[in-house]
């Protein structure tokens, strides 16, 4: 049973314990990216009112510049086999990582809270249900998968990925055919609107980022960083940029039926194996929501102790991730309708939080330590990295600050004068990336020597 329930949380994963390739990767998070969110997130250009073809290059781009930053993110993994978040404390300080983790811990909830409004309106649908019993049943599937851990999650996601790719060729096929019929609007081009969605794939991509190398922790801290970045990068945005295409031509033809039911109009492209359909979305969903709910778990106990405690992983996870799908589940219930437009604002203001920590966090690792820490002093507030980093906590707040004026954000509602001068045009989290990455580089060489050299016994060497 201990092979098959995962025993860690927070801890590094011992050598013995690594298991597997790169190549289990793709799969992982071709899977991720291959539910009804992208599809409605691909959906967003056709709402603001781009015309198809400006639309799909704006998925192919923003998905191919924000896959760049999951996936170097994705490489730290096997080299220190430690969840994401959890290296932070190297930057931030042992408690000033408490800042970024927990808004990034939101952002988590509000990732699954969405991801649990598609599976209840698609299994509602299906089974006949009520839209309550049916979210009920959705959360407790996605539960089950996340407290048995990583190697289910990887097999779990290794076998829908395969039935969602051919799912999406029935469905792309099915779309062409009813496309031939009307009338699309190929051409039409605002640039400041194509640039907010090109941000919004952006944000697709570097939404995974605060979480991605929870997912090759578990690899051989031989493990080539470059086949890591690879097959991370190449899964994950071939199936965003698939799917979010499938959505922007189902957006075009008939934009109010996917925002009202996304599963359901899907599903009815193929009416006489629908349930079949819904069966095959309800998997990606239910494999992409357990990524959202297995790294939250993880943050929050980072948030609340030291090393995870003594308490055994699988209750500990068991039991931290119930609290969370009771929470978002009952979230679920009483979300807007306007679920097209929710998930537009939510993705764009994730940038302003996610980018700063981003550039931080990438330019410590290959940059500056270039994968070299001591894995023992990041569990401890006196260790070399201190209890607080006020230094990089000012680079990050500072870098939020200098993307104030670039911002062009719909709830709250907000533009600021540089976007303004930009006919609206939101390029934020551009100028976020390089004042946090430029700032830390610097105030990290105004202040070496401060610490001492990891100790051989702790460290993470990178290639």
């Amino acid at each position: 049973m201990s092979e098959v329930v995962e025993r860690y949380t927070i801890k590094p994963i011992p050598d013995q314990e690594r298991h597997g390739t790169a190549r289990g990767l793709f799969p992982f998070w071709f899977t991720a990216n291959s539910s009804a969110f992208t599809v409605v997130l691909g959906a967003v250009g056709i709402e603001l009112g781009l015309g198809v073809v400006p639309t799909i290059i704006a998925i192919v781009a923003g998905g191919a510049v924000g896959g760049i930053f999951m996936a170097y993110h994705s490489a730290q993994g096997p080299k220190l086999g430690l969840p994401q978040l959890i290296q932070t404390r190297a930057q931030f300080g042992f408690y000033g990582a408490l800042l970024p983790n927990f808004l990034i811990w939101l952002i988590f909830l509000g990732y699954i809270v969405g991801e649990n409004v598609l599976a209840a309106d698609a299994l509602s649908g299906m089974a006949h249900i009520s839209y309550a019993a049916a979210m009920a049943i959705a959360c407790f599937v996605t539960w089950l998968v996340v407290f048995f851990g990583y190697r289910i999650m990887h097999d779990f996601n290794r076998v829908t990925a395969l039935v969602a790719l051919i799912l999406f060729a029935v469905l792309l096929v099915r779309l062409i055919q009813h496309s031939s019929a009307a009338h699309l609007n190929l051409t039409a081009f605002n640039f400041p609107l194509w640039l907010l969605f090109f941000s919004i794939n952006v944000a697709g991509q570097v939404g995974w980022a605060p979480y991605v190398s929870d997912y090759s922790r578990y690899l051989p801290s031989s493990t080539s960083p470059r086949q890591t970045f690879w097959y991370t990068y190449l899964g994950s945005v071939s199936s965003a940029v698939i799917f979010a295409v499938l959505g922007a031509l189902a957006g075009s033809l008939a934009l109010t039926s996917l925002e009202s039911n996304t599963v359901g109009y899907l599903a009815g492209l193929v009416p006489t194996v629908g349930w079949l359909a819904t069966i095959v979305l309800l998997l990606s969903i239910v494999a992409g929501n357990a990524i959202n709910l297995y790294s939250p778990l993880l943050a929050g106990v980072a948030i609340a102790s030291k090393d995870g405690g003594a308490a055994p992983g699988a209750a500990v996870r068991g039991a931290g991730t119930a609290a969370i799908m009771v929470i978002t589940g009952y979230l679920a219930t009483v979300v807007s309708a306007n679920f097209v437009t929710d998930v537009s604002n939510f993705i764009a203001f994730l940038l302003y939080i996610v980018i700063p920590w981003s550039a931080i966090n990438l330019v410590d690792y290959y940059l500056v330590r270039r994968g070299r820490y001591d894995t023992d002093a990041i569990f401890s507030p006196s260790g070399i990295y201190g209890a607080v980093n006020w230094r990089t906590i000012a680079v990050f707040l500072i870098a939020i600050a200098a993307e104030i004026p670039f911002m062009n954000a719909a709830y709250p509602k907000f533009e600021g004068p540089a976007a303004s001068a930009l006919s609206g045009a939101d390029i934020s989290w551009l100028v976020g990336f390089l004042v946090a990455g430029a700032l830390y580089y610097l105030a990290v060489q105004t202040g070496r020597g401060r610490e001492r050299a990891p100790s051989p016994a702790g460290s993470a060497l990178a290639d």
